[in-house]
């Protein structure tokens, strides 16, 4: 079998693209421990640039509005990490009266099967016992590992704020580095590109912030009304995690369904407030979403999916979160970018390149 030039060619092409995707998963992999952090200051510092620019017209200087802006962050996310672990430390005492509740959750279960299928309790109970403590066991460790990946976040919290401050303070030195590697005739170009990157990127993080706001006050109310034991933890985790698409609003509203049928006496209580729970992420997904965040940076479902797997297995829950709106940055800049509009359309949902 002989292989002509243009066979040897695309050969190497594909040999050097496989090159550069390993040499990609690489770099992600082994500088995460810089990455993460970067990115997650480089995103806020994006969100912040506008609050920094206000300041600075009201006669701040540069380093008086990144001090400034930087603050506002760590009053917002300390806040609420803090108040997060302090709900969740409770959550955890509390563990053992949980319980008791669960199994009498598994007793009205057994006593509601046994009346349907004439299976005794007594059958049913080797059943239900290993299962059980199974279950009780697996959720006390992921909630305290939950709880100590927080207290981690918290720790980290500081580089980050670190990088939210430099990134401010410096932002037009960077400009100025990337325009004296651009030649003369493209500089406007790429000015109107990053320029439309940073707008898009923060009309999408704040626009993201606002829906999370909106669902978050939405679950709030409703497990006020319907007197939902640890509403407030709850909450801010159902609304935090809401930030990984397609699988964070499923545990969303997951969770507070599983509490409603454990903690409510009543079984047409529980579907009630189930039924609202649904309509409420059904709201969150089809109404606010589109209408604040807009389609300009959306993404098509298979490219987000993609962008969650391939984050959790780099980065992991770190990853989910940050891969989304990265692959998101990479569909602007191929739309504004002279031979990379088809990866853009590829990426986006419109039909329009």
């Amino acid at each position: 079998m002989t292989f002509t030039s243009q066979s040897m060619e695309n050969l190497t092409k594909i040999n050097k693209a496989l090159i550069f995707i390993l040499l990609c998963f690489a770099l992600l992999h082994f500088g995460s421990p810089f990455l993460i952090p970067f990115l997650l200051g480089a995103f806020l510092a994006s969100l912040m640039k506008p609050f920094c620019s206000f300041l600075e017209s009201l006669k701040f200087n540069r380093l008086a509005a990144s001090l400034s802006s930087t603050f506002v962050v760590f009053i917002i996310l300390g806040g609420l990490l803090l108040l997060f672990i302090s709900q969740a430390n409770q959550f955890v005492s509390d563990i053992g009266s949980i319980r008791d509740e669960i199994k009498t959750l598994i007793d009205n279960i057994q006593r509601e099967t046994a009346s349907i299928t004439n299976i005794s309790k007594e059958d049913q109970k080797d059943f239900w016992i290993g299962r059980s403590n199974q279950i009780l066991d697996r959720l006390e460790s992921v909630i305290t590992n939950l709880i100590n990946g927080v207290v981690n976040a918290l720790s980290g919290l500081l580089l980050v704020l670190i990088y939210v401050f430099l990134l401010l303070l410096y932002q037009d030195r960077i400009d100025n580095f990337i325009m004296m590697y651009t030649p003369e005739k493209k500089k406007s170009q790429i000015r109107k590109i990053t320029d439309h990157m940073n707008k898009v990127v923060y009309h999408y993080l704040w626009g993201r912030a606002k829906v999370m706001g909106l669902l978050g006050i939405m679950y709030y109310i409703t497990f006020i009304v319907f007197d939902l034991p640890y509403a407030l933890l709850i909450t801010i985790f159902g609304t935090l995690i809401t930030i990984i698409p397609y699988l964070g609003p499923f545990i969303s509203g997951l969770i507070p369904i599983i509490f409603s049928f454990i903690f409510f006496d009543s079984v047409p209580k529980a579907v009630i407030f189930s039924v609202i729970i649904m309509i409420e992420q059904l709201i969150e997904s089809y109404v606010l979403e589109p209408w604040i965040i807009g389609r300009e940076v959306k993404l098509n479902p298979l490219v987000v999916i993609v962008a969650i797997i391939i984050g959790g297995i780099v980065w992991g829950v770190a990853g989910m979160i940050l891969f989304v709106p990265l692959f998101a940055i990479i569909k602007i800049i191929s739309n504004h970018t002279p031979g990379l509009e088809p990866i853009g359309y590829l990426l986006g949902q419109s039909k329009s390149v």
